[in-house]
């Protein structure tokens, strides 16, 4: 924790430490075959980071599979030799990360909303209405109107806007 009241952001950085204790060593041939799949799962997860961890690529990460049909058609897959189970366990991994990090910079920004006097309770309800509903979230972050919602709660949104 920084100063009272603030948090520190997360790191750009997640290290991640894989230990495997057997009776006998692992062949050198196929410890290094091990590394190499550990080397290119490591490329496919910091490439879909680098991707769909931002706010335009929010739109993408829920469910998945647009990333994962992207990703196919990207040809990393082929151009790594990576065999298909890894590469989207690599896919769904990262994806599994970005959502966890969407999810705590929701967390903060409610608890944020509910912290400060200077909102009105009407102003409150709509920020955690934009919150709690995807596609105006997503449609708020990345500055454009909301597709896809049901008109009740369209209704809604424009009576809170």
């Amino acid at each position: 924790m920084g100063k009272k009241g603030t948090t520190r952001m997360p790191p750009r950085r997640i290290h991640k430490t894989v230990r495997q204790f057997n009776k006998e060593p692992i062949p050198e041939r196929d410890m290094k075959k091990l590394i190499e799949i550990a080397e290119d799962y490591r490329t496919v997860k910091n490439y879909v980071y680098a991707r769909y961890a931002r706010r335009g690529g929010l739109l993408k990460i829920y469910p998945g599979y647009t990333v994962q049909n992207e990703m196919t058609k990207s040809g990393l897959r082929t151009q790594l030799k990576l065999p298909a189970v890894y590469f989207y366990l690599a896919v769904f991994d990262a994806l599994g990360d970005i959502k966890n990090q969407w999810g705590q910079t929701r967390a903060n920004v409610l608890r944020r909303v509910n912290q400060n006097e200077n909102f009105t309770p009407e102003e409150k309800h709509y920020l955690r209405f934009l919150l709690r509903v995807n596609n105006f979230f997503q449609s708020v972050l990345n500055q454009k109107e909301p597709r896809g919602v049901p008109k009740e709660i369209q209704k809604q949104h424009n009576v809170l806007a």
